[in-house]
Protein backbone atom coordinates (compact mmCIF):
# COMPACT_ATOMS: atom_id res chain seq x y z
CA UNK A 1 0.00 0.00 0.00
CA UNK A 2 1.08 3.51 -0.87
CA UNK A 3 0.72 7.06 0.67
CA UNK A 4 0.49 9.83 -1.13
CA UNK A 5 3.70 11.92 -0.08
CA UNK A 6 2.27 15.60 0.80
CA UNK A 7 5.61 17.75 1.02
CA UNK A 8 5.36 21.28 3.15
CA UNK A 9 6.99 24.12 2.32
CA UNK A 10 10.14 25.37 3.93
CA UNK A 11 10.30 28.11 6.23
CA UNK A 12 13.64 28.23 7.80
CA UNK A 13 16.87 27.26 7.23
CA UNK A 14 20.28 26.62 9.27
CA UNK A 15 23.45 24.85 8.75
CA UNK A 16 25.68 23.95 11.59
CA UNK A 17 29.08 24.81 12.02
CA UNK A 18 32.25 23.46 10.25
CA UNK A 19 33.45 22.74 14.21
CA UNK A 20 30.26 20.75 15.10
CA UNK A 21 30.77 17.04 15.64
CA UNK A 22 28.65 16.28 12.74
CA UNK A 23 27.43 17.28 9.85
CA UNK A 24 23.84 18.74 10.05
CA UNK A 25 21.31 20.52 8.34
CA UNK A 26 18.18 21.92 10.54
CA UNK A 27 15.10 22.36 8.85
CA UNK A 28 11.73 24.01 9.77
CA UNK A 29 8.76 23.71 8.03
CA UNK A 30 5.33 25.25 7.24
CA UNK A 31 3.20 22.50 8.71
CA UNK A 32 5.29 22.51 12.11
CA UNK A 33 8.13 19.60 11.07
CA UNK A 34 11.73 20.41 12.19
CA UNK A 35 14.02 17.99 10.34
CA UNK A 36 17.73 16.89 10.95
CA UNK A 37 19.57 16.18 7.57
CA UNK A 38 23.29 14.83 7.36
CA UNK A 39 24.72 17.25 5.19
CA UNK A 40 27.33 15.13 4.37
CA UNK A 41 25.32 12.18 2.94
CA UNK A 42 21.98 14.63 2.61
CA UNK A 43 19.62 11.85 3.86
CA UNK A 44 17.02 12.55 7.13
CA UNK A 45 18.70 11.99 10.64
CA UNK A 46 15.84 12.77 12.36
CA UNK A 47 12.16 14.16 12.21
CA UNK A 48 9.44 15.57 14.79
CA UNK A 49 5.79 14.89 13.99
CA UNK A 50 4.64 18.59 13.17
CA UNK A 51 1.60 20.27 13.96
CA UNK A 52 -1.19 21.93 11.85
CA UNK A 53 -1.33 25.03 13.52
CA UNK A 54 2.78 25.82 13.96
CA UNK A 55 5.19 27.11 11.72
CA UNK A 56 8.92 26.95 11.86
CA UNK A 57 9.56 31.00 10.87
CA UNK A 58 13.43 30.59 12.74
CA UNK A 59 16.06 28.20 13.74
CA UNK A 60 19.35 28.45 14.91
CA UNK A 61 22.71 26.87 16.40
CA UNK A 62 24.32 27.87 19.76
CA UNK A 63 27.15 26.73 21.46
CA UNK A 64 27.09 24.13 24.34
CA UNK A 65 27.59 25.24 27.64
CA UNK A 66 30.86 23.47 27.88
CA UNK A 67 32.62 25.14 24.57
CA UNK A 68 31.71 28.74 23.37
CA UNK A 69 32.97 28.37 20.16
CA UNK A 70 33.69 24.88 18.88
CA UNK A 71 32.25 21.11 19.94
CA UNK A 72 29.06 20.13 20.54
CA UNK A 73 26.04 22.16 19.37
CA UNK A 74 22.32 23.25 20.93
CA UNK A 75 19.28 23.34 18.70
CA UNK A 76 16.88 26.44 19.21
CA UNK A 77 13.29 26.90 17.16
CA UNK A 78 10.11 29.90 17.18
CA UNK A 79 8.00 30.62 14.53
CA UNK A 80 3.92 32.00 14.78
CA UNK A 81 2.47 28.95 17.76
CA UNK A 82 4.49 31.54 20.20
CA UNK A 83 6.85 29.80 21.69
CA UNK A 84 10.60 29.41 21.39
CA UNK A 85 11.63 25.23 21.81
CA UNK A 86 15.32 23.75 22.25
CA UNK A 87 15.64 20.50 21.01
CA UNK A 88 17.93 17.60 21.59
CA UNK A 89 20.25 17.28 18.52
CA UNK A 90 20.25 14.00 18.54
CA UNK A 91 17.32 12.37 18.81
CA UNK A 92 15.11 16.75 17.96
CA UNK A 93 12.93 15.51 21.21
CA UNK A 94 11.68 18.91 23.12
CA UNK A 95 14.46 19.74 25.63
CA UNK A 96 12.45 22.88 26.86
CA UNK A 97 9.65 24.89 25.27
CA UNK A 98 9.26 28.40 26.45
CA UNK A 99 6.07 31.22 25.69
CA UNK A 100 7.72 34.15 23.81
CA UNK A 101 6.23 37.36 25.89
CA UNK A 102 6.05 38.78 22.58
CA UNK A 103 3.57 36.92 20.53
CA UNK A 104 4.58 34.79 17.66
CA UNK A 105 8.24 34.82 16.93
CA UNK A 106 9.20 36.19 13.29
CA UNK A 107 12.81 35.40 13.69
CA UNK A 108 15.67 34.83 15.79
CA UNK A 109 19.57 35.53 16.20
CA UNK A 110 22.06 34.96 18.84
CA UNK A 111 25.12 36.40 20.27
CA UNK A 112 26.98 33.26 22.23
CA UNK A 113 24.81 31.68 24.12
CA UNK A 114 22.26 34.47 24.20
CA UNK A 115 19.12 34.43 21.85
CA UNK A 116 17.38 37.05 20.90
CA UNK A 117 13.89 36.90 19.18
CA UNK A 118 11.96 39.50 16.70
CA UNK A 119 8.39 39.49 18.45
CA UNK A 120 4.88 40.15 16.32
CA UNK A 121 4.51 43.09 19.35
CA UNK A 122 7.29 44.76 18.32
CA UNK A 123 9.26 43.77 21.42
CA UNK A 124 12.85 41.78 21.17
CA UNK A 125 12.65 39.16 23.61
CA UNK A 126 16.46 38.17 25.00
CA UNK A 127 16.52 34.27 26.48
CA UNK A 128 19.64 33.52 27.91
CA UNK A 129 20.89 29.57 27.39
CA UNK A 130 24.04 29.45 29.97
CA UNK A 131 23.92 26.12 31.78
CA UNK A 132 22.93 22.50 30.08
CA UNK A 133 21.25 21.75 27.42
CA UNK A 134 17.36 22.34 28.34
CA UNK A 135 18.07 25.54 30.41
CA UNK A 136 16.51 28.29 29.01
CA UNK A 137 14.97 31.66 31.24
CA UNK A 138 14.07 34.92 29.74
CA UNK A 139 16.18 37.61 30.50
CA UNK A 140 14.81 41.16 29.44
CA UNK A 141 13.15 42.82 26.48
CA UNK A 142 14.17 45.68 24.48
CA UNK A 143 10.48 47.96 22.78
CA UNK A 144 11.82 48.90 19.48
CA UNK A 145 8.37 50.01 18.65
CA UNK A 146 4.17 49.11 17.87
CA UNK A 147 4.81 47.00 14.89
CA UNK A 148 5.67 44.08 14.29
CA UNK A 149 9.45 42.92 14.02
CA UNK A 150 10.11 40.24 11.49
CA UNK A 151 13.76 40.53 11.33
CA UNK A 152 16.69 40.46 13.27
CA UNK A 153 20.95 40.25 13.37
CA UNK A 154 23.26 40.30 15.80
CA UNK A 155 26.33 42.95 15.12
CA UNK A 156 29.67 42.84 16.66
CA UNK A 157 28.81 41.55 20.03
CA UNK A 158 27.45 44.64 21.28
CA UNK A 159 24.56 45.84 18.48
CA UNK A 160 21.30 44.46 17.03
CA UNK A 161 19.31 45.21 14.16
CA UNK A 162 15.38 44.46 13.84
CA UNK A 163 13.62 45.20 10.85
CA UNK A 164 9.81 45.83 10.72
CA UNK A 165 6.68 46.07 8.92
CA UNK A 166 6.99 49.76 8.39
CA UNK A 167 9.70 50.14 6.50
CA UNK A 168 12.20 50.91 8.91
CA UNK A 169 15.37 49.11 10.38
CA UNK A 170 16.14 50.36 14.14
CA UNK A 171 19.71 49.91 15.70
CA UNK A 172 20.13 49.14 19.66
CA UNK A 173 22.78 48.94 22.10
CA UNK A 174 22.81 45.83 24.23
CA UNK A 175 24.52 47.90 26.81
CA UNK A 176 22.19 50.95 27.00
CA UNK A 177 18.88 49.53 25.86
CA UNK A 178 18.75 52.49 23.52
CA UNK A 179 17.98 53.27 19.62
CA UNK A 180 21.50 54.63 18.26
CA UNK A 181 19.74 54.80 14.64
CA UNK A 182 16.94 54.70 12.51
CA UNK A 183 17.39 53.39 8.39
CA UNK A 184 14.42 53.10 6.78
CA UNK A 185 13.75 50.81 2.94
CA UNK A 186 12.56 51.74 -0.30
CA UNK A 187 8.70 52.17 -0.42
CA UNK A 188 6.31 52.47 -3.06
CA UNK A 189 2.28 52.50 -2.32
CA UNK A 190 2.78 50.83 1.29
CA UNK A 191 4.71 50.07 3.87
CA UNK A 192 7.74 47.67 2.87
CA UNK A 193 8.49 44.40 4.97
CA UNK A 194 12.05 44.19 5.84
CA UNK A 195 11.93 40.12 5.95
CA UNK A 196 15.38 39.67 6.46
CA UNK A 197 18.85 40.63 8.39
CA UNK A 198 22.44 39.53 8.39
CA UNK A 199 25.65 41.32 9.72
CA UNK A 200 28.33 40.77 7.16
CA UNK A 201 31.38 40.95 9.40
CA UNK A 202 31.69 44.01 11.53
CA UNK A 203 31.88 45.86 8.20
CA UNK A 204 28.57 45.85 6.69
CA UNK A 205 24.39 44.58 7.19
CA UNK A 206 22.26 43.56 3.94
CA UNK A 207 18.54 43.66 4.37
CA UNK A 208 15.93 42.06 2.19
CA UNK A 209 12.34 43.10 2.09
CA UNK A 210 9.25 42.63 0.25
CA UNK A 211 10.24 44.78 -3.08
CA UNK A 212 12.63 42.21 -3.80
CA UNK A 213 15.40 44.36 -2.82
CA UNK A 214 18.47 43.45 -1.36
CA UNK A 215 20.43 46.44 0.46
CA UNK A 216 23.67 46.48 1.89
CA UNK A 217 24.35 49.32 4.59
CA UNK A 218 26.89 50.76 6.54
CA UNK A 219 26.63 50.34 9.93
CA UNK A 220 27.98 53.41 11.05
CA UNK A 221 27.36 56.31 8.93
CA UNK A 222 23.21 54.35 9.09
CA UNK A 223 22.92 54.75 4.40
CA UNK A 224 22.45 52.20 2.25
CA UNK A 225 25.92 51.97 0.30
CA UNK A 226 24.35 50.40 -2.60
CA UNK A 227 20.74 48.44 -3.86
CA UNK A 228 20.87 44.85 -5.51
CA UNK A 229 18.06 45.02 -7.89
CA UNK A 230 15.87 41.65 -8.76
CA UNK A 231 16.14 40.64 -12.07
CA UNK A 232 13.42 40.59 -14.50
Amino acid sequence: RLCEWRPAGIDSIALAPATAPEPRLAVGRSNGVVELWNSSTWHVHASTGGHAKRSIRSILWLPSADDDEAGARRLVSAGLHREITEWNVATLESLVSLPSGGGPVWALSAHGREVFAACEDGTVRIFDTKGDPGDMVIKGRLVVGKTRLLSIATFGGDSIFAGSSDSRIAKWSLATRTCEASMCVEKTKGETLVWALIALGDHGLASADSLGLVHIWDPVAFVARFPLAPHQ
